[in-house]
């Protein structure tokens, strides 16, 4: 009789765990689909973007900073992807700013098609006396 207990309670036990190991294991795999961003103190968002139309590329990019933002300075690089998976540049935009809390980027530039190229803005975003320095990047191919 006490060995059938413990077997039940043993099985009771297992399926409890059970349940609640694969409750976690679910939990886990809904959160993984949440984009993460990241949390800035004096910045609200940077966002870039890249297409390419006969080798023409539109190159794109803005910083926006939290209220209260008295400056942004960047900088914004076109770069080629090598055979190696390295990046080479192929044109820089520097010294870019605003007394504002938005800073907007936009050129055109003519590269060599067949080649995938990323773009990077580099900014610093003033507020309070403090300079916070993000960045972000886009990936396109040439056709």
């Amino acid at each position: 009789m006490i060995v059938r207990l413990k077997k039940s309670t043993f099985l009771l036990l297992a399926l409890a765990l059970y349940f609640f190991l694969g409750g976690a294991a679910l939990a886990t795999a809904n959160d993984s689909r949440k984009t993460l961003s990241p949390q800035w103190t004096n910045t609200t968002s940077v966002n870039v973007n890249l297409s390419f139309d006969d080798g023409k590329g539109t190159c794109g990019a803005r910083v926006l900073g939290k209220s209260g933002v008295t400056k942004i300075t960047g900088k914004v690089v076109l770069a080629r992807k090598n055979s190696d998976g390295t990046y080479t540049a192929v044109k820089t935009w520097s010294n870019l700013k605003t007394t504002g809390e938005k800073l907007l980027f936009d050129k055109t530039y003519y590269v060599t098609t067949g080649y995938s190229y990323r773009l990077t803005i580099t900014a610093t975003v003033y507020r309070n006396g403090t300079g916070e320095t993000v960045s972000g990047s886009y990936e396109a191919y040439a056709k």
